[in-house]
């Protein structure tokens, strides 16, 4: 029999090839200049499929971010300050290196929200103009749960554990619903990020997962799930209302996520 007759193994039906470190690197930097006020330079400007790709990074830098918040409070627990004082430092700290953009994006959609509960912008029966936004408020009451928390965790290593799980974990579900949402035509982050390969969305949940139960060991699995509800609730109101996902649903879905798992780890510190 001749060698060209010879039965052929079969090829895999799916092939994984690991990125170039150019790729890597754009990628990183591409969710960096997202996620942070850096701005990291390229080579040359980053393609489509590079940018969509870049999500799957999304938790390890949201790792990063919690760590600086954790690390603040910690650097202001050594001048001898109280806990609510350390913990609006890690909150400011958190608040500065992200240019408060989910906090942005978040009282985007409460406005939304606010302005189809108030017609026309105007209450009661007076009909008077509305001067405080919703989002406002929404935003105030997030920052002063955020305080809270921090400042009522038991230490700074409980602090760093609730940081850094929380900041990664709820940038990993940015990216489950950003794969599983239509993007919205015409937003700025929808029609940037579109919806990411189904190996970047493996990616984000195990990086964010690996990072999890290697902090907060044998408690990580309630956090993540608490989290995982809390963002279902928020990407389905989504599905339902907007039709799809935006940037002001991403963050809104972010800072429910962040601040649920803090809960969690408050409650079972």
């Amino acid at each position: 029999m001749s060698d060209n007759n010879e039965i052929q193994p079969p090829k895999p039906a799916v092939t994984i090839k690991p990125p170039s470190p150019e790729n890597m690197w754009a990628e990183l930097s591409i969710a960096t200049n997202y996620l942070t006020r850096f701005n990291l330079p390229f080579k040359e400007e980053p393609k489509p499929r590079l940018i969509r790709k870049s999500m799957g990074w999304f938790p390890l830098i949201g790792a990063l971010i919690g760590t600086f918040g954790a690390s603040v409070d910690w650097i202001i627990t050594q001048m001898r300050m109280p806990g609510v004082i350390t913990a609006t430092f890690a909150v400011v700290g958190m608040l500065w290196i992200t240019r408060a953009l989910h906090e942005e994006e978040f009282a985007s959609l409460v406005n939304q929200y606010g302005k189809e509960l108030d017609q026309e912008q105007k209450i009661g029966w007076l009909r008077e103009e509305r001067s405080v936004r919703y989002g406002t408020l929404g935003i105030i009451l997030i920052i002063i749960v955020k305080i809270g928390a921090i400042a009522s965790f038991a230490d700074n290593a409980v602090v760093f554990q609730a940081l850094i799980v929380a900041c990664s974990w709820s940038r990993a579900l940015m990216v489950v619903a950003a794969s599983w949402l239509r993007p919205i035509e015409g937003d700025p982050v929808a029609d940037h990020f579109l919806q990411p390969p189904g190996t970047r969305v493996g990616l984000a949940l195990g990086i964010g997962a690996i990072i999890a139960f290697a902090v907060l060991g044998e408690d990580t699995a309630t956090a993540l799930l608490a989290g995982s509800v809390a963002g279902l609730v928020v990407a389905l109101i989504g599905a339902n209302h907007l039709r799809g996902y935006n940037g002001p649903l991403l963050g809104t879905l972010q800072q429910v996520v962040e601040i649920t798992v803090l809960g969690i780890v408050l409650a079972i510190q």
